[in-house]
């Protein structure tokens, strides 16, 4: 996988969470058996225009041909990642915080499957070797072909 799959994918993963959010807060609530609010909707749809506009960021920067901007770019999705893998456990485990009360795995397993690929990419898929064109050899004295000189 490369870079440039790998942010089509996590583009497309956070402009839909992000226009679930957005669009239909109680929806996402009632799936994750949430206690929703008018509060809770209204940062909720914050939330959800921020994960869009980091799906379509994403969405547009996949293209880029620097590979130190692509690593830089990977380096803080992979710390997204973790950072809400940590606070997703936290949201289901911990009593007191325990916001997340069902289908919590799901988000789970999105932060940890992110997490993986992007930890492999940046610090255990091998290098690709660089390596100058080879330059063709052209024997000294030749006359070029017709119509060519």
């Amino acid at each position: 996988m490369n870079y440039r799959s790998m942010f089509a994918v996590n583009a497309v993963a956070l402009a839909l969470f992000g226009a679930g959010f957005l669009l239909l807060p109680k929806f996402v609530w009632e799936q994750l058996r949430y206690d929703e609010t008018v509060g809770l909707n209204f940062l909720a749809r914050f939330f959800g225009s921020a994960l869009l506009l980091l799906g379509i960021l994403l969405w547009m920067v996949k293209d880029v041909a620097s590979a130190k901007l692509q690593r830089a770019i990977a380096m803080v999705l992979f710390g997204y990642s973790i950072g809400g893998f940590a606070l997703t456990i936290m949201g289901t485990t911990n009593k007191a915080v325990g916001v997340v009360r069902a289908n919590g795995w799901v988000l789970l397993v999105i932060y940890a499957a992110f997490a993986l690929i992007y930890g492999y990419m940046l610090f255990l898929q091998p290098k690709e070797q660089q390596r100058a064109p080879k330059k063709t050899s052209s024997k000294s004295g030749s006359t070029p072909p017709a119509g060519m000189g």
